[in-house]
């Protein structure tokens, strides 16, 4: 039981450390390796890396606003403050 917590911890610690840049590198690795799918064999599952990559990139920025309190990228921003639900602090 000791141990699932060491690790439960050392998981958490290392998403809320690094989970923002991994999070947006491999989002963007996933779109290209979807547009490239789509335009080069026409392969209709490119949609879906497509929108799983978008998805992880802007989590990714979501993490980096949670941990720095500013956005790293304008567009970042206008997407999160468009789709998801506002707070009174940001309005």
């Amino acid at each position: 039981m000791t141990s699932a917590t060491g690790v439960a911890i050392l998981v958490v610690a290392g998403i809320w450390l690094f989970g923002s840049l991994l999070a947006r590198w491999a989002g963007a690795l996933l779109v290209v390796a979807g547009s490239v799918g789509l335009a080069s064999i026409g392969d209709p599952n490119g949609f879906l890396l497509v929108a799983l990559g978008a998805a992880l990139w802007l989590i990714g920025h979501c993490l980096y606003r949670m941990r720095r309190g500013a956005w790293k990228s304008a567009l970042a921003e206008c997407l999160c403050l468009t789709l998801l639900p506002q707070r009174s602090e940001d309005r």
